[in-house]
């Protein structure tokens, strides 16, 4: 089941050829999110600790994870990555599903893929029978706070988030499934 292909946006599910592709997009949408807000040393201590090909082919292999990207005018713009493995002791859920990631690229936000891709995650958890969708976010990542919100996610507790040597707040925010 994949999210319904518009006028504008495909969509495919991920596969292991397109480790390269995500860490280019991964580290360009957060880029474009983040670096007006930390510094530039940080930025780069971060990057190979996330977007590399190599940890992106691993995610890609894992089992549990699932990456839908979205391309647009032939190139890709977003992706959303799924996770249903263990979640963190804050999640009150039998059987959660993550909102790992959901990147769009700059130039296409505003234009309703971040709605198309939050529903099918939240159908998608339907479908499986998963009690809870989750997510982190950076406290300081308003918009996306409330983009959550619209979809019912609340604040549920926080955690620690590393970027480079700038320790950062994220919060776990959740919602029935």
């Amino acid at each position: 089941m994949l999210p319904t292909d518009t006028a504008e946006f495909h969509f495919r599910k991920g596969t292991l050829a397109d480790a390269e592709l995500l860490a280019e997009l991964g580290w360009r949408t957060f880029d474009e999110t983040f670096a007006a807000y930390n510094k530039p040393e940080d930025m780069a201590a971060f990057r190979p600790t996330m977007y590399t090909p190599v940890l992106q082919a691993a995610e890609l292999a894992d089992p549990n994870t699932e990456f839908i990207i979205t391309e647009a005018a032939g190139e890709a713009v977003a992706y959303i990555k799924l996770n249903s493995d263990r979640a963190p002791a804050a999640i009150q859920a039998k059987h959660p599903l993550q909102i790992s990631r959901l990147y769009i690229s700059q130039k296409w936000t505003g234009k309703g893929l971040g709605d198309l891709l939050m529903q099918f995650a939240l159908d998608k958890a339907k479908a499986q029978g998963h009690d809870v969708v989750w997510l982190t976010v950076w406290e300081h990542n308003i918009r996306a706070m409330r983009f959550y919100q619209k979809y019912n996610f609340q604040e549920i507790g926080e955690l620690e988030f590393i970027l480079g040597q700038d320790v950062q707040r994220d919060l776990y925010m959740q919602r029935e499934a």
